[in-house]
């Protein structure tokens, strides 16, 4: 390396709290010192990176309060220095730290909180796509419906739910006072996605209609999304029940395309 990029490197490896000497290359004036002038630089990098953390989990600092949010910036910002040229894409490891590192796996909630909140993210900056009609589904021959697959908008996001951290986060934003933390007995899933007037939407999904969805994503057809759905509904009530949530889906702009 040159001497200039050796100079940057130990430069980085001091603002990320690593040893570097970078502090004997820096001048230091009458009112400051090397140390002080280079910690300047250091306290402006984590407090940007600490800037970019909070404006993506605003409920979750909203739920943690300042001090306890800290707590849960500092231990990331430590377990995962910035490796992005985009902030925007920094904090996508919030959910795994919140289940992964005591204390904080001690409050599952948080993790399920932090989950919806990059959904949101995810959702609104996912790529656009064209999205079907009811049209184009009664225009399909009889002939394609056993091979008929889907392709889904890009913006879908599927959220499975131990606990009820939705209403928490919905009460949060209305700046109410969240509810005591319940566990569900099975898990909820809830579906997010972009409309076409660039909106994010979410509601509830059954378990079946989750199934069926999931199905749908994976690229299977619309006869193996029907056979997943025997789990659920009788083979007469099958059809019936798929066409339903298909009609649904192309109505709410999340199927982009259909291939037989």
């Amino acid at each position: 390396m040159s001497d200039l990029q050796i100079l940057q490197h130990g430069f980085i490896d001091y603002l990320l709290g690593k040893e570097s000497g970078i502090d004997q290359h820096i001048q230091s004036t009458p009112t400051l010192s090397a140390g002080k002038r280079l910690n300047i630089y250091a306290y402006a990098y984590k407090a940007r990176l600490k800037e970019a953390v909070t404006t993506d989990y605003e409920k979750l600092h909203s739920y943690l309060g300042d001090e306890q949010f800290d707590q849960v910036m500092e231990r990331y910002i430590e377990k995962y220095p910035s490796q992005e040229t985009n902030l925007r894409y920094y904090s996508i490891k919030m959910p795994a730290l919140l289940r992964d590192e005591e204390p904080f796996n001690k409050i599952p909630m948080l993790a399920e909180i932090a989950d919806i909140e990059a959904a949101f993210a995810n959702s609104f900056d996912a790529k656009d796509s064209p999205t079907m009609s009811l049209n184009d589904l009664a225009s399909l021959p009889d002939s394609a419906w056993k091979t008929l697959r889907f392709s889904t908008h890009p913006s879908i996001q599927l959220l499975s739910f131990n606990h009820n951290s939705f209403d928490v986060w919905k009460a949060l934003s209305e700046d109410k006072e969240p509810p005591e933390m319940e566990h569900f007995s099975a898990p909820e899933t809830r579906l997010m996605w972009r409309d076409s007037e660039l909106i994010t939407r979410y509601r509830p999904l059954s378990a079946a209609e989750a199934t069926a969805l999931a199905f749908a994503r994976q690229g299977q057809t619309f006869a193996a999304i029907c056979e997943s759905l025997l789990d659920h509904f009788t083979e007469e009530e099958v059809p019936v029940h798929a066409i339903t949530f298909l009609q649904t889906w192309v109505q709410e702009g999340l199927v982009s395309s259909l291939n037989y």
